[in-house]
């Protein structure tokens, strides 16, 4: 479902100007390991399984 993509300061400068944000370079660096984490958890997430799991039954006591 996802692409493997390379996470770049450059790649987060163009989605963060998507979002209306103007963040340089030295705010985008610390952040970018962070998003190459989160990118490689929704990979694990989307590689589970998960046909034959029966979907989450909620119940609301009034």
């Amino acid at each position: 479902m996802l692409a493997r993509m390379e996470i770049s300061v450059e790649m987060l400068k163009r989605t963060a100007a998507l979002g209306g944000f103007d963040w340089s370079d030295a705010e985008l660096e610390p952040i970018r390991p962070a998003v190459e984490r989160l990118l490689e958890a929704l990979e694990r997430l989307d590689a589970l399984p998960l046909g034959d799991v029966e979907p989450t039954t909620q119940y609301r006591v009034i």
